[in-house]
């Protein structure tokens, strides 16, 4: 069990929920229920692949900067890669080609809607080793905290805000869509997964303390989601102590993480053509009631597709690694 329970195996299920906020699984089934699991639970996701990046890379890179070099320069590739593979989806879907737009999605947004999170994770990280190596840790706690403070502001918690703060956070989504970025969202959970790298942690008390933090974050986003405060849902208050516990519950778990290495990246770039893929599957067969209208199934569908292509580039990589 305890070589089945590691970072890498925590991170396929990471991508298998992420892929869940791109379909809404239960959402003909009902709305509560998909609001809970896709815009709640699954809001976990993200955060932990940016500790596992805090966690491994920020230590290494505070002995040697060319560590946060070459891995931003891998990061570069990856989504250059991505721009290429979504760009005819983009054409086809009637993309508005200017320049500011062009700007816009390649540095901030992401050049389709799930790729915002490569020029976040580069923005974050070297925000993130700039404090960590100027910073005390606390400080670098609460810098890390009142970013995300004011994303929460902008994100869970919009319209708590009086008509002041509206006008300011107006004028940042000029520039920004959302404040779940690389400068208000990530650097807290960068910082998390840093801090807990070789922390020794008490790992019956840290899920105790998971699923108290996870079921008080569900109770939270019903309560903003039934006020009508959220103009986003990707920040919640509890998220950090959640996450905070279910990592330190995580690294009681080392063991080989070889057989899944790379696969929830995969699934994290793929599926959204497969989402578009399974679409075009069913239209043409006319099998949109079952594999479209139906979120569950078409969730189920999409998943085991994204996972059955990462196990296939997992071993073509291997084999050329050979």
């Amino acid at each position: 069990m305890n070589k089945i329970l590691n970072l890498d195996f925590a991170r396929l299920i990471a991508a298998i929920l992420i892929v869940a906020i791109h379909i809404f699984p239960f959402y003909t089934i009902n709305t509560t229920l998909d609001f809970i699991f896709t815009h709640v639970i699954c809001r976990i996701g993200v955060p932990l692949f940016l500790m596992i990046t805090g966690y491994f890379v920020i230590p290494k890179a505070l002995k040697n900067i060319n560590v946060l070099k070459k891995y931003t320069i891998n990061i570069i590739k990856i989504y250059l890669l991505c721009i290429l593979l979504y760009l005819p989806i983009n054409i086809y879907a009637g993309y508005e080609f200017s320049i500011a737009n062009i700007l816009k999605d390649i540095f901030i947004e992401g050049a389709f809607y799930h790729l915002w999170y490569f020029p976040a994770l580069i923005l974050g990280i070297w925000i993130l080793y700039f404090l960590v190596k100027n910073f005390k840790t606390n400080v670098v706690f609460i810098i890390s905290i009142i970013l995300y403070l004011i994303g929460l502001f902008g994100d869970s918690y919009y319209y708590l805000n009086n008509e002041f703060f509206l006008n300011i956070y107006n004028k940042i989504f000029t520039i920004f869509d959302y404040t779940r970025n690389g400068l208000f969202y990530v650097p807290i959970f960068l910082f998390l997964g840093y801090f807990l790298n070789n922390k020794k942690t008490d790992k019956t008390k840290s899920l105790y303390l998971f699923i108290v933090f996870y079921l008080l974050m569900i109770v939270e986003g019903l309560i903003l989601h039934n006020f009508n405060i959220q103009k986003h849902d990707s920040m919640y208050l509890m998220l950090i102590p959640t996450m905070y516990f279910l990592f330190s519950f995580l690294i009681n778990y080392k063991g080989e993480n070889i057989k899944y290495r790379n696969m929830a990246t995969t699934i994290y770039i793929f599926h959204p053509f497969f989402i578009v893929v399974v679409r075009f599957i069913a239209k043409i067969f006319n099998l949109e009631e079952i594999l479209v209208y139906n979120n569950l199934i078409h969730y189920i569908v999409v998943v085991i597709i994204s996972i059955i292509f990462a196990l296939i580039i997992n071993k073509v990589k291997k084999y050329f690694v050979k």
